[in-house]
């Protein structure tokens, strides 16, 4: 009945001059960047936040949801991709049919919008909960042919004035919106996709006979010089065992399973230990991974509680499921749709081991898809072999790959022994270097037992 009576508004042109020549708004931001999805905003300061990858719509992935304290105000962040999407000049007008259906609302205030060099659209609703009236705008912005980024703010609203605030503060956001890659960069992809979909084919067949150093691997983490913490790394051949939802039955899988620790030590004496165990199939046909994350506060902040962040993942085929839990927040819903991670997917474990499978490739990209364990979602990974640096962390020869994670602007250079295995990696002032065991217990063993010791771990 409410896509029946949907009006849309007459059009308006609203462009990111007009947006920061309008009265300035009181709302307190913070900044906010995701590498994975290319873009930065600024946020409201002082709210809620989750990062639980909800869904509501089809094709869509939830990155980020706050509340205001007193739960008045609301605000989320998703994206819709797919590589079946349609012209974006489509897609608005279904989404906002679907928008009014599902909020009962009978008008759409519809305005186009310039955030050079994208055009996109801000749908606005007005809707009754209760006794309540909500005012929701939709920024929905094309990021790329298959991508579309929408931003959603809502409050309470009980007069005209309330609801010229919430426009003021909506319009401060969206202003703040910084796109960090070119509309056409997804494409550009498309022949180095190319060629990770055939070493992934490659790699499947061969898996079972790819050489592995088994060895315990260290590295020194610098931040601008300063030693601030230590990765350990190991690989291994593995059987997983794995069973349905009961585990009343089970089948063991051969693969590999990488296993790696790291600590680094703030100058504020926050201390954040991080530990991933991730297992795959020789046939990549099934993938498991834990990521556990402990931030532990300095002695003298109170309560003395460490936050705890784990996220467990199981793959089966093309069929990707996620599930977050923190110590903060007891009550996050439960986790979102499975993902289908498509054929140019790499397990986790095998983009730890990609440079020891192109030592003798030419000098062409070569393009994935990833989980990533901080943004809980699939984001590009890109390798390309570099002309040998010699001499440049060794006697000898190294190996170099420039890597470019997601959409960030800096890539990382990566610097690889004869087999592959780490020697160095350059990511902007950070920087991981080789080591020994000895080196690294030296520096910061009784360091880490001093956290332990205190925590009782």
């Amino acid at each position: 009945m409410a896509v029946a009576l949907l009006v849309l508004a007459a059009s308006s042109i609203t462009s990111r001059a007009q947006s920061e020549s309008a009265d300035e708004s009181t709302l307190a931001t913070i900044p906010y960047t995701d590498p994975a999805f290319g873009f930065s905003l600024n946020i409201p300061a002082g709210w809620n936040y989750d990062r639980t990858r909800f869904r509501q719509f089809e094709d869509s992935i939830g990155l980020l949801r706050g509340r205001s304290p007193g739960g008045r105000h609301g605000l989320e962040i998703m994206v819709f991709r797919s590589f079946r999407m349609q012209p974006f000049e489509d897609w608005i007008v279904l989404f906002g049919k679907e928008l009014a259906e599902m909020m009962q609302s009978t008008h759409v205030d519809w305005e186009t919008v310039q955030i050079p060099p994208r055009a996109g659209a801000i749908l606005t609703y007005t809707s009754k909960y209760g006794a309540d009236q909500a005012r929701t705008h939709y920024l929905c912005i094309p990021f790329d042919p298959h991508t579309v980024w929408v931003l959603v703010y809502r409050s309470v609203v009980y007069t005209a004035a309330d609801e010229q605030r919430v426009r003021k503060e909506f319009d401060q956001i969206t202003a703040s919106l910084n796109v960090l890659y070119d509309p056409q960069e997804a494409e550009r992809l498309a022949p180095a996709l190319d060629r990770g979909k055939a070493l992934i084919a490659r790699l499947r067949a061969n898996a079972e006979r790819v050489r592995l150093d088994e060895s315990e691997q260290y590295f020194q983490i610098v931040v601008a010089d300063k030693p601030i913490g230590y990765l350990k790394r190991q690989a291994t051949r593995d059987t997983y065992t794995y069973g349905d939802n009961n585990r009343r039955r089970g089948k063991s899988k051969e693969g590999i399973r990488v296993q790696e620790e790291s600590w680094r030590f703030a100058d504020d004496g926050t201390v954040r230990c991080t530990r991933l165990d991730a297992f795959s199939s020789f046939d990549l046909s099934s993938e498991v991974i834990g990521f556990k994350q402990i931030q532990y506060p300095a002695p003298d902040v109170k309560p003395q509680t460490p936050l705890i962040k784990t996220d467990q993942v199981v793959r089966e085929g093309d069929t990707l499921f996620s599930s977050l839990t923190t110590s903060l927040d007891t009550s996050l819903p439960d986790p979102g749709k499975p993902m289908s991670v498509g054929p140019v997917y790499l397990d986790l474990v095998w983009s730890r081991l990609l440079p020891g499978l192109l030592l003798s490739s030419e000098r062409e990209p070569h393009a994935f898809a990833t989980y990533d364990t901080g943004t809980r979602a699939l984001l590009a990974h890109r390798i390309t072999p570099q002309p040998k640096a010699n001499g440049a962390v060794r006697t000898g020869d190294a190996f170099v790959f420039e890597v470019r994670d997601g959409f960030v602007d800096q890539p990382s250079l990566l610097y690889t022994d004869e087999r592959g295995n780490m020697l160095r990696m350059e990511i902007g002032d950070v920087v991981l270097k080789r080591a020994t065991r000895a080196t690294i217990e030296q520096a910061y063993r009784n360091r880490v037992a001093e956290v332990l010791g205190r925590f009782g771990g």
